[in-house]
């Protein structure tokens, strides 16, 4: 049992409740879900699009190709979107975990500062 886990276990409920809900994001972790999630996208958006045929087959999707080198929409080019997807979505997933951590922990410090001259204030009284 670390001693993380002995804190939390002797905090109150109320301030587990307010512990776990300005919890810090894991950056690695919502870069990778983010990163998942934006690479099978364009991924299945390009298999549908090959799957579908036609005459022109995706020009919208295939505008990706002026940002993702390589990419065009056939299969190689699903493949070539699933790495670039994945690139851009990770990238995008951990700066917005670090952005939210670094603002969540600016708001807490500012709220105890707050307290801590609100009692200081007080006891001057």
């Amino acid at each position: 049992m670390s001693v993380r886990t002995t804190e939390l276990s002797r905090t109150s409920p109320a301030e587990r409740v307010i512990i776990e809900a300005f919890a810090r994001l894991d950056r690695g972790a919502l870069g990778l879900a983010v990163g998942t999630l934006c690479g099978v996208g364009v991924f299945l958006a390009t298999i549908i699009l090959v799957v579908k045929g036609g005459e022109v087959v995706g020009p919208n999707l295939a505008l990706l190709a002026q940002f993702f080198y390589g990419y065009t929409v056939t299969i190689t080019g699903a493949f070539v979107g699933l790495v670039y997807g994945f690139v851009v979505g990770f990238v995008v997933g951990w700066l917005i975990a670090l952005l939210r951590n670094v603002l969540v922990s600016g708001y807490l410090i500012a709220l105890k500062t707050r307290a801590n001259l609100t009692s200081s204030l007080d006891s001057i009284d």
